[in-house]
């Protein structure tokens, strides 16, 4: 092999999706590569031409542009282009132009197509649109999570305490108050230093108390001798699968030598794949005063660090963060009562923004508020006054911090009788202008989670029937939502944006996440939706025709895609003792997440714009 086939081979095995390919599928794809040098300025492919080739970057950076005007995207080493003009049977749209020396490897339109036909993985890459490659990504994502259970080995699942242990011939009273002492339900029975048998909670009921076994009789009389052992380098899968399949809760873990290392306990697995989520929804429904409350509320973000290292996917993240969110704020509602007495009328505890919406991450504000009976009067008013400083006080505590914009019961602004909340709904409805729509938007996600749910029910549907009957407030909705400028993709180091490079971070919430949930807010109100979720909105516009199934689920992937990228980089914040942001350097991505990211983007545009388009009346 010459030094410069063997030069193309190393690079291409370097290039997502190419490096997915076994050594003899690169070596036979380096020798069909030729080799072409363009110089800084230089027209690679002009819009309209012909294209009979597969662009691969090897030096140097290129600059597209649409039909020559709109930039569309930058690429630079590894970048590959004009792979949708071979899927258009050459038809190029993009006048690509180097923007420095560029050296590039072309690969010839017939390889491409016996490349792409002859791996699944190559062809979901090399989709014809963007929102294949992105269902595809979402979809390797949810694979890879999977995977987890593969790759964990139980030896980080162990706890750091020496295992307990007795002798066969201990008397089973002495092994009892053995087991009592250490507070463990199983006792390993070592003999020489080798387990020979477990003694477990249930061995007592069964063969010992049921059946009246004298408590001076030998522990080897009642264990259960031969246990199954698993060694310590086995996998999360393996372990779940004996425990399954024998009917276990705990199993000897022992080292390559055979000694005991420790007692595996179903409890040490589901509590490694996040189960703490339930001890602590558990511990925060049973705090009998703040100081419980905030201990348990100060351990979720322990609990969504180690969900994401578990492999749970965005969905549940999101899902299980919220519930705990809810959780939290209700707990801290029923305190309140306690503290200061039963409420003198009916009230709602109402949730806005992502907590309503079940998207909630850690690090998120507070953002609530309270619906009074309209037969409140003034000792009430005083009474919800305390009420909502003494919840706010706490949920600050709870790691929920103060909103920046006073969306909080402490405020008077936000404690309003229901007639109080349709007025200010129906103005904001009614006489909208661009100020009251950027302030209100997080109001028109709301949910009730303690009180009075009638209070809350009546308010939501007097909301929805105006709001939707209201095309002035509609089309200024439309127009709040065209506010983010959403990123072209990422181009060294740098979030690129069409009239420069940008900025030196991505910041995920605002230039991903928030248009997402403004267009589904906005076609939902439109049609009158009872969803409240950015992901429910979408399935229900789908589901009711009121957006293309393919548009609701393009738009759910980019949400899901963002969000993984949003949970790994809070969760390394918070290993990190950082407080979770949504800034992301570019750096952090790999070339396939950035390749994604820009699919992402692409939707986000194309749904903006279908928003723009589809509610056209009034001012936008």
């Amino acid at each position: 092999m010459n030094s410069e086939l063997a030069s193309i081979e190393t690079f291409l095995k370097t290039v997502p999706p190419l490096d997915r390919l076994d050594g003899e599928r690169i070596a036979a794809l380096a020798r069909k590569i030729s080799v072409r040098y363009f110089r800084a300025g230089q027209t690679i492919l002009e819009a309209g031409s012909h294209n009979e080739h597969l662009f691969i970057i090897r030096s140097g950076a290129v600059e597209l542009r649409l039909a020559g005007e709109d930039l569309t995207a930058r690429m630079e080493l590894g970048g590959l282009f004009a792979y949708p003009s071979l899927l258009r049977g050459g038809e190029v749209r993009n006048t690509t132009v180097a923007l420095e020396d560029t050296l590039a490897y072309l690969l010839p339109a017939a390889e491409f197509h016996r490349l792409r036909d002859g791996s699944r993985e190559v062809r979901d890459f090399f989709a014809e649109n963007e929102s294949e490659r992105l269902r595809s990504a979402v979809r390797d994502l949810s694979q890879k999570r999977s995977n987890i259970l593969e790759e964990t080995s139980i030896a980080g699942l162990q706890r750091h305490r020496p295992p307990v242990s007795c002798q066969p011939e201990d008397r089973i009273a002495d092994a009892a108050k053995t087991m009592s002492e250490h507070n463990v339900s199983t006792l390993a029975v070592c003999e020489n230093e080798r387990i020979c048998g477990i003694l477990t909670d249930k061995d007592l009921r069964n063969r010992v108390v049921a059946a009246r076994i004298d408590l001076d009789t030998p522990v080897s009389e009642v264990m259960t001798p031969d246990p199954v052992l698993l060694p310590e380098t086995a996998s999360l899968s393996e372990a779940m699968a004996r425990m399954t399949a024998g009917g276990f809760r705990h199993v000897p873990v022992v080292s390559a030598e055979g000694d005991l290392r420790s007692i595996l306990s179903a409890t040490d697995i589901l509590a490694f794949l996040g189960d703490s989520t339930i001890d602590t929804g558990t511990k925060v429904a049973k705090a009998r005063n703040r100081e419980a409350l905030i201990a348990a509320a100060q351990s979720i973000p322990e609990g969504f660090a180690r969900m994401e290292s578990s492999g749970f996917h965005a969905s549940h993240v999101m899902r299980f963060t919220s519930a705990l969110g809810e959780a939290v704020h209700r707990r801290a509602a029923e305190l309140a009562e306690i503290e200061l007495g039963p409420p003198p009328c009916p009230y709602a505890l109402l949730v806005f923004g992502s907590l309503a919406r079940g998207e909630q991450l850690v690090g998120s504000d507070q953002d609530n508020g309270l619906i009074l009976s309209d037969d409140v009067d003034a000792a009430g008013e005083r009474y919800f006054e305390a009420f909502g400083k003494w919840l706010s006080d706490l949920l600050h505590e709870c790691g929920f911090v103060y909103c920046k914009g006073g969306i909080m019961a402490k405020n008077a602004a936000q404690r309003l009788t229901l007639s109080g909340w349709r007025d200010r709904f129906g103005q904001w409805i009614s006489e909208p202008d661009e100020d009251r729509i950027l302030r209100a938007t997080i109001f028109f996600d709301m949910r009730v989670v303690s009180g009075n749910i009638e209070l809350a029910r009546q308010l939501r549907d007097d909301v929805r029937q105006k709001a939707k009957s209201n095309s002035l407030f509609l089309s200024y909705l439309a127009r709040d939502a065209q506010r983010t400028r959403i990123p072209l993709g990422i181009f060294r180091n740098l979030v690129l944006e069409k009239s420069s490079d940008g900025q030196k971070v991505f910041d995920a919430k605002k230039q991903a996440i928030l248009p997402i949930i403004d267009i589904a807010r906005a076609l939902s109100l439109a049609e009158g939706s009872p969803a409240v979720g950015t992901l429910e909105r979408l399935e229900w516009l789908a589901e009711t025709g009121h957006m293309a199934r393919s548009d609701a689920d393009s738009l759910r992937d980019a949400m899901l895609f963002v969000n993984e990228l949003r949970i790994a980089h809070h969760a390394e914040q918070l290993r990190s003792g950082k407080d979770p942001d949504n800034a992301i350097a570019p750096g952090e991505l790999s070339p396939l997440e950035r390749d994604y990211l820009k699919d992402s983007f692409s939707v986000i545009r194309d749904g903006l714009e279908s928003v723009k388009r589809n509610m056209a009346g009034g001012i936008v």
